[in-house]
């Protein structure tokens, strides 16, 4: 049975029928009432799907949510000193994922061979997750989630963690220095920044569903409210915690040049 895109409604306006899309413009629906009729018969029964159905299709009205792929279940969480976020295997889990934890080894990783591996770090990215970029060449989703301060990271999945970090480097400009040193920790004094359970839960939710899209396919511009023209998988999300808003920064991959 066809059915409209989520996000998507057809009801009755004040002078016929009215379509709602899923960036939220309204359109008028020109057909007679009879067709809108088997129309909605078609969207909600067993109806026979008319002909004017396929219009619906053409603009992109048509469709599902995407759902967890049911050959892609593996996902890998990365240990920690204090052991896996149990926020993030929680939300795996309810997404429909299978978790198993392993060590931060490209070899451990490589032996599973996950659909996916997901990292979360409270505190700035450390250096060795480098070392894991090496993930992507072999099919395995390489997801990275940070804290600075009361700043939560969410990387991009198709953009490698070199490339997030040379490119904010670079946007540093004059200042990469320190923040080259903020990464690195030393002696670093910090307030009462630590995410609480309420946010953790929400960081881990944003974690997956960014995932749940990635591996279902769902890779495009992402939706209205996202910046269109760089695709969802390589734009840099930054949650601030204390108001829940969420920045999004294109990052593209930095070509390899001669020294």
């Amino acid at each position: 049975m066809e059915t409209l895109k989520p996000g998507t409604a057809l009801f009755t306006g004040p002078s016929g029928a009215v379509l709602r899309d899923a960036t939220g413009e309204l359109f008028a629906v020109a057909l007679p009432d009879e067709t809108v009729e088997a129309v909605r018969a078609a969207l909600t029964g067993d109806a026979p799907a008319p002909p004017e159905l396929a219009a619906f299709a053409r603009a992109g009205h048509l469709g599902r949510r995407a759902a967890w792929p049911g050959d892609r279940r593996v996902v890998a969480v990365l240990d920690t000193a204090g052991g896996p976020d149990d926020e993030l295997v929680r939300a795996l889990d309810l997404a429909g994922a299978k978790v198993v934890v392993v060590p931060p080894d490209p070899a451990a990783v490589l032996a599973l061979a996950p659909a996916a591996l997901c990292a979360w770090h409270d505190g700035p990215a450390p250096e060795h997750w480098l070392e894991l970029d090496v993930l992507a060449g072999h099919g395995i989703a390489w997801q990275r989630v940070s804290r600075e301060g009361r700043h939560v990271l969410l990387e991009p999945l198709g953009v490698s963690h070199r490339d997030v970090r040379l490119r904010r480097l670079a946007a540093a400009g004059s200042g990469h220095g320190h923040l080259r040193a903020y990464w690195a920790g030393t002696r670093v004094v910090t307030g009462d920044e630590a995410p609480d359970a309420v946010e953790r839960r929400l960081v881990a939710a944003l974690a997956v569903k960014d995932l749940t899209r990635r591996l279902a396919g769902a890779t495009g511009a992402g939706g209205p409210l996202t910046p269109a023209g760089v695709p969802a998988d390589r734009r840099l999300r930054v949650l601030d915690l204390d108001t829940g808003a969420i920045a999004d920064h294109p990052v593209l991959p930095v070509p390899d040049s001669a020294p």
